[in-house]
């Protein structure tokens, strides 16, 4: 075998034996040797590589079979870390996870300016925090980022983010310059479905709801990119060809009639266009709470909003079959109010197959959902295998 292909294999090997004692929580090298095939000299010379590594640790005896019990093999949390920010509309949030997946550190920034250096200097100021936590340097792996718009994660490119008027916007090799770390980068809703991914789910939509709507597709265990990695821009699906004018330039998308800025100005029609984020995050929960106590106006707003963004999610229940549909955003902070109407509004929608056993929830992860995402990123990346990475 020539020495690139070993060194290939080695690779491999490390990853499959990593992520299976991930997934094992404790194992022995005699059950990694079963499951995984190696012989158990090869699983030996792996594991003390990754020991060597800090990745694992050595932890209490299993149960044993006959004679000397076995030394059991563990994630180490503390060898590894991994940051990840959401470069959202109104705030920039930023996590620091271990390598069993908590987050041990969590900030956050408000935007005031949609400028590059903004950004960058935002983040700056989260990942300087982080170091302030006693990890070594060399102990972060890397830096995920999700980014809203159009992504490409293979060159690192901001495509197009409307909200933040860029264009082909090199992303990763600034921010590798910047900060000198790895950086993985991708669409923020993709970054939002891969957290829930990790979380043992394999095939689900992920909706955003806010000023936008977007949606990430996971089939198969698998995140859906498109050819042009534009796939998930559920927001600009046409549901009436008549309907409102959209932030697109068409008419009649299910953004144009459930984006949340839509449903405030339409509520308070005095209100003026040139309002900041957050004050528009105020109206919405006023609008919430006017429905919640009755009011006719609000009630009818919302009800209109969840029949059209029903009629689109059983839409894509009937034509990708999927077994959960997971909402984030904005829509969660009416969960109580929204997710009932959904249910119904799809249930009615859908055929009776594709809508039986679909579930509907919202992000187990909340509001720092996007941020767990983009440090999944880099995490995954130390698990699953690519060649030449």
């Amino acid at each position: 075998m020539k020495r690139g292909s070993f060194e290939l294999m080695k690779k491999m090997n490390q990853q499959v034996i990593l992520k299976l004692i991930y997934n094992e929580k404790a194992i022995s090298r005699a059950e990694i040797a079963e499951i995984t095939g190696l012989s158990p000299a090869t699983v030996t010379n792996i594991t003390k590589g990754i020991l060597g590594l800090g990745l694992i640790k050595e932890t209490i005896h299993g149960e044993s079979r006959g004679g000397r019990k076995p030394v059991l093999l563990e994630i180490n949390p503390s060898g590894a870390y991994f940051i990840g920010l959401e470069w959202g509309i109104a705030e920039l949030r930023g996590v620091l996870m271990d390598l069993n997946k908590k987050v041990v550190a969590y900030s956050e920034k408000r935007i005031n300016s949609y400028q590059l250096d903004n950004f960058i200097e935002l983040s700056a100021s989260i990942i300087g925090e982080f170091y302030e936590h006693s990890i070594e340097k060399e102990k972060i792996c890397g830096l995920g980022v999700g980014v809203h718009g159009i992504v490409d994660p293979m060159r690192g490119y901001s495509l197009f983010a409307p909200h933040f008027k860029w264009r082909n916007i090199p992303l990763k090799a600034r921010l590798e310059e910047e900060f000198d770390l790895p950086v993985l980068l991708d669409n923020d809703v993709r970054a939002m479905a891969l957290a829930e991914k990790w979380n043992g789910r394999d095939n689900f939509l992920f909706i955003n709801t806010g000023s936008g709507i977007g949606a990430a597709i996971v089939m198969d265990g698998k995140l859906h990119y498109g050819r042009d990695y534009s796939a998930g821009e559920f927001g600009h699906m046409t549901l009436d060809k008549k309907g409102p004018l959209c932030s697109c330039g068409k008419r009649g998308c299910v953004e144009a009639f459930v984006s949340t800025d839509r449903l405030v100005y339409n509520y308070n029609e005095e209100l003026n266009e040139e309002l900041s984020h957050h004050t528009l995050q105020t109206e919405w929960s006023k609008l919430l709470n006017d429905a919640r106590s009755g009011i006719e106006k609000a009630v009818f707003l919302l009800e209109g909003a969840v029949e059209y963004l029903g009629l689109g999610l059983a839409n894509l229940v009937n034509l990708l079959n999927p077994e959960e549909i997971l909402l984030a955003g904005d829509f969660i902070e009416g969960a109580d109010l929204l997710l009932p109407l959904l249910k119904k509004k799809i249930k009615n929608n859908t055929l009776n197959i594709p809508g039986s056993k679909l579930q509907i929830e919202v992000s187990t992860f909340g509001e720092w959902v996007g941020a767990i995402g983009g440090a999944t990123m880099v995490l995954e990346q130390l698990f699953n295998f690519q060649e030449g990475v």
